[in-house]
């Protein structure tokens, strides 16, 4: 959640800013077998979970399995799993805080933020991820072909692989390219409608409901789209 100050907003609409925030902690949550009656119970047992390793420790098979699920909550999922997780090492951030740190299957590393997949998200967050979602196909058939014959980041200037590498949208971004996407079907963030994926998906982002919406956003996508390849650390700076 941004942090706003006290002096913009007052203290009586602060206040309601924190009820918000506490009623949104106390809604259910669940990724692959594992279910919380609140996030903030799930936030609890992660923390805990983090905290009973020392920095530089790998975690069990058990933890595995659970962080494994729980990253599936992820916005960047794909590219943070990379070639998939050989292992998680608990490692300390630049302000000593423990966090993980996925160690993938070719041994490269990325830091990835357990508390991003437990913080509630805004409806437009939420629509966001399903609409990236329904295009994962194309994104990462780009990538795979910009790759095919040897790519450099226009950037840096760095060679590209699969794991060094993010597809990202040039001209218009991807939150411009929704919002003009639903402007002409005279639709908002609050008329969609989504569904929840198969526990066994490796992808828990949710799926949109309306078959015709998400055959025209592929259209749309498709025609409107421009997309280009970056070194990771390029995209990031964005």
């Amino acid at each position: 959640m941004r942090c706003v100050p006290v002096f913009s907003y007052g203290v009586s609409r602060l206040m309601k800013l924190l009820a918000l925030q506490e009623s949104i902690l106390a809604k259910p949550i669940s990724f692959g077998i594992f279910k919380f009656n609140t996030r903030k119970a799930c936030e609890d047992e992660a923390r805990n979970r983090v905290n009973s390793y020392s920095a530089g420790s790998i975690i069990s098979t058990t933890d595995k399995e659970f962080f494994e699920a729980l990253f599936t909550l992820h916005g960047e999922y794909d590219e943070k799993i990379g070639c998939g997780i050989k292992d998680i090492e608990v490692v300390l951030d630049f302000h000593k805080n423990k966090c993980l740190s996925i160690i993938r299957n070719d041994n490269s590393k990325v830091i990835i933020s357990w508390r991003h997949c437990v913080k509630p998200y805004t409806k437009k967050m939420v629509v966001s991820y399903s609409f990236r979602r329904a295009v994962k196909t194309t994104v990462m058939e780009f990538k795979s072909m910009a790759l095919s014959g040897g790519a450099t980041c226009p950037v840096s200037n760095n060679e590209l692989s699969f794991d060094n590498s993010h597809v990202s949208y040039t001209y218009v971004s991807f939150d411009d390219l929704l919002s003009n996407f639903l402007a002409t079907k005279n639709l908002g963030y609050e008329d969609i409608e989504l569904i929840d994926p198969d526990a066994a998906d490796s992808d828990q982002r949710g799926v949109l409901q309306n078959t015709l919406l998400t055959n025209s956003w592929h259209e749309y996508h498709k025609n409107h789209a421009k997309l280009t390849l970056l070194s990771a650390d390029a995209n990031l700076r964005k």
